[in-house]
């Protein structure tokens, strides 16, 4: 089992590296990603996260390499559907592309702070409440709902409730300066940048996405080093892929709904084990695997991609598609 002061101090340091890497090679300078570049980068970031895997495979448990390989797919899904969110963000504050990359790093930093917050406190509360279980699978359902069925019509970065307030507090300027987050007036007074407010915007967000994708992860597994290795995992590499789905978002027509399938499934699952738990009742083995569950979620996401590419969007859905790059 990898669960000793080592082997967190040996992935915390490696992270931590990778994300130093990641700043000085992608945001050496303003410029966008082609989408070649895209690819290339996602593709790295995904190796990184099987090299990863196949170390917690062996240097641990085969039960923690199949629980992090399924939380990954979970959590990489997730991310995917954070991104979107960030692209209305972006929409709204009229972001340069320019300046997009550095956005994402710091809302990368962000998601990764929120993670391992609420991954303290989820532990916490349910080590010492197993009830708690009841809520988040609870919660994971009607998360499925909202995504399947109310998609990103609720999100509004012009209403973020922090933005709005620091409108309020201090003047900001009209335009972006680079990815500066204040500027000096001409009559001396400092002024906060567009920038500024958009990274406000994506740490807002980050919160209310961890909200949503650690309860995901507690009904995979209870592994504290699984659940925070898929976590840090998937957010890794988010940047490249945000500009890779950018181009590709139509292949990923049904995505929501695959995962919004998943995270029901997952919410079930975590209703009925704890069920089984409280009551004293026996589930069948089989619903207990790991494996299983890995072989239902990829299966899922690899339907909704297929479904994508055999049904497309229709030319009306391309055209809005192509309005909001």
């Amino acid at each position: 089992m990898i669960e000793s002061f080592n082997h967190w101090l040996i992935f915390n340091v490696v992270l931590a590296v990778l994300l130093i890497f990641d700043l000085l090679v992608l945001t050496r300078g303003s410029r966008a990603v082609s989408m070649k570049q895209a690819a290339w980068l996602t593709a790295f970031w995904w190796g990184v996260a099987t090299v990863c895997g196949i170390w917690i495979f062996t240097a641990g448990s085969p039960d923690q390499g199949i629980n992090y390989a399924t939380a990954f797919v979970v959590e990489k899904a997730l991310s995917v559907d954070n991104l979107f969110v960030f692209l209305v963000i972006f929409t709204y504050f009229g972001l340069p592309d320019s300046a997009r990359l550095r956005a994402l790093f710091y809302g990368i930093i962000g998601a990764l702070i929120a993670r391992a917050v609420f991954i303290a406190i989820g532990l916490s509360l349910i080590s010492t409440f197993s009830w708690v279980l009841f809520g988040l699978g609870a919660f994971l359902i009607y998360t499925g709902y909202k995504i399947a069925f109310l998609g990103d019509s609720e999100v509004d970065p012009g209403q973020n409730p922090i933005v709005r307030v620091f409108r309020r507090l201090m003047p900001v300027t009209d335009e972006f300066h680079g990815h500066n987050f204040f500027k000096r007036l001409p009559n001396g007074t400092k002024a906060a940048t567009p920038f500024l407010l958009v990274i406000l915007a994506l740490a807002t967000t980050d919160i209310i996405f961890a909200i949503d994708s650690i309860p995901t992860v507690f009904g995979i597994t209870k592994d504290p080093f699984v659940v925070w290795s898929s976590n840090a995992m998937a957010v890794l590499g988010l940047r490249p892929l945000f500009f890779l789905l950018s181009g590709l978002v139509r292949i990923f027509r049904f995505l929501q709904y695959g995962l919004a399938l998943v995270l029901v499934l997952i919410g079930l699952k975590m209703l009925l084990e704890e069920a089984a738990h409280t009551f004293e009742f026996h589930l069948p083995e089989i619903m207990e695997s790991p494996f299983l569950s890995l072989i239902v979620i990829s299966s899922i996401f690899t339907f909704a991609i297929i479904l994508s590419k055999v049904f497309p969007a229709s030319i009306e859905e391309k055209q809005d598609v192509t309005s909001t790059e």
